[in-house]
């Protein structure tokens, strides 16, 4: 189909309100005769929108819908008869689909909405990006939709690995890291979130299941090691002198206003931008779309729970007739850490890489420091950075991102575990089990490979973590 032909046909999927307008209009060709079409369309505040994918045959890939229904009158329906809709939806767009794809799985999500997965199946197990879900209101509308499509199917592997010799593999490589975790409830299975101490497995554990030797055919994720060293922080000179606003803090001006805000969970984000900005040009294109949301904008983090600046960027250039160095724009930062972060020298060591003092081709505009966030005591809060960006021309901070957790919460958390690390090892053996999976080949190949992944023998969930105080098994929650 042409450009046109798409457009057309992506409005008889479902009805556009008379108050919504088109935002987006893009098409994207990749060779081989693939690529997709993507529409959007929004109310005058973009608080509702609809949004359609197209496979360049016009064949629906993925849908979209979010809309205020806090007042419908539809009647619920059970259980059956929206997986009935959603058979009827999938066999609508997708004739053929349901002679390949098995339903697997229902999810009821924590909007309401309950989730139909059919799954590509061989061996009894689901073929990653293969099959579809589609998102179903408990009154029968459809709501989201997401095709993936039918792959190749896999060579199934004649003889497989004694999964005992992956569990005598494992044990030889423990070694466990004392971390500070920051806890989500929402990705692992805890009653609620939090910092804690806890060992981290540190292991990606998932081998290819038809190869004899488990040491050479370990499929992992590399260490993440920071290339370089951690130097301590100096106390600031000077106290801060007073407390300043969200707007002070980021460098808002009069000039600036509220263009947006948005519920992020436990964040709320700002978005600003000149009053008297316009755009320059002004069509239906990806580019467009992305100008609109974010040219000359200034975008804030705050946090709920604090009300505290959790992170900003610029995307509004600023130029000034400075020209700092980096030991410069280090100062600069410091001041800057003094006011977000309390006592940062206790719980900050900057993050020097080795090849920091290497010359550059072109003169950066800004110069970025990274700190590595640890208790106080030496041990790291896990996967938690501070970053700050120096303007070179004008000593102002374009970015910022803070830790996702506030500073206090480090007080009242041991620093020494009531599990001593054999236990834990011990703990974790008792736990870990393999199961068999299919994982998608990388690297732009088509193909699978019939994977043993690590999880836990209980919950059937991948192991992240020995709680350090209590000894309890922390898994994925998914």
């Amino acid at each position: 189909m042409n450009k046109e032909q798409l457009k057309e046909r992506a409005r008889t999927f479902v009805e556009i309100p008379e108050n919504f307008q088109p935002i987006l209009e893009e098409y994207f060709e990749w060779g081989n005769g693939k690529g997709e079409a993507v529409f959007t369309w929004t109310d005058e505040l973009q608080d509702e929108g609809i949004s359609i994918t197209l496979d360049l045959a016009g064949n629906l890939t993925s849908l979209s819908i979010e809309r205020d229904n806090t007042e419908t009158n539809q009647i619920p329906r059970n259980d059956n008869e929206l997986k009935q809709l959603a058979e009827q939806f999938l066999s609508c767009h997708h004739p053929q689909a349901l002679q390949r794809l098995t339903h697997y799985e229902t999810k009821k999500l924590s909007t309401g909405v309950y989730r139909f997965y059919y799954e590509q199946i061989v061996m009894d197990l689901p073929l990653p990006h293969a099959g579809c879900f589609i998102d179903v209101e408990p009154g029968g509308e459809i709501v989201n939709f997401k095709y993936y499509g039918i792959q190749p199917e896999p060579n199934v592997p004649s003889k497989l690995i004694n999964k005992e010799k992956l569990i005598e593999h494992v044990q030889s490589r423990l070694d466990f890291q004392l971390t500070l975790t920051n806890l989500n409830a929402s990705i692992h299975d805890v009653a609620e979130d939090g910092l804690r101490l806890m060992y981290d497995i540190g292991l990606f554990m998932r081998y290819k299941a038809d190869v004899m030797n488990p040491t050479l055919t370990v499929i992992h994720e590399e260490d993440e090691e920071y290339p370089g060293k951690f130097v301590s922080l100096s106390p600031p000179p000077e106290p801060i002198e007073k407390e300043l606003s969200i707007e002070e803090l980021i460098g808002i001006t009069e000039k600036m206003e509220v263009i947006r805000e948005a519920d992020l969970g436990d964040e709320k984000g700002i978005v600003w931008r000149e009053k008297e900005w316009k755009m320059k040009e002004a069509d239906l294109s990806m580019d467009s779309f992305l100008q609109r949301h974010n040219e000359d904008t200034v975008k804030a983090f705050i946090s709920k729970k604090t009300g505290k600046v959790r992170g900003f960027m610029w995307f509004k250039k600023r130029s000034g007739g400075l020209c700092l160095n980096r030991e410069e724009c280090y100062y600069k930062a410091i001041e800057f850490l003094q006011k977000m972060v309390p006592n940062y020298e206790r719980y900050l060591q900057l993050i020097v890489h080795n090849d920091e003092d290497g010359e550059l081709d072109e003169p950066k505009l800004t110069e970025a420091f990274t700190f590595r966030v640890h208790n106080g005591q030496g041990i790291e809060v896990r996967l938690e950075l501070v970053v700050v960006a120096v303007n070179r021309q004008t000593g102002q901070i374009d970015y910022y991102s803070g830790p996702r957790f506030d500073f206090e919460e480090l007080k009242s958390i041991p620093s020494e575990p009531a599990i001593p690390q054999k236990e834990a090892h011990m703990i974790f053996l008792k736990s870990l089990d393999f199961e068999l999976a299919w994982n998608k080949d990388q690297e732009g190949s088509e193909g699978y490979t019939l994977v043993y992944q690590a999880c836990d023998r209980h919950k059937r969930k991948a192991i992240r973590f020995i709680d350090a105080m209590t000894g309890t098994v922390i898994t994925e929650k998914e």
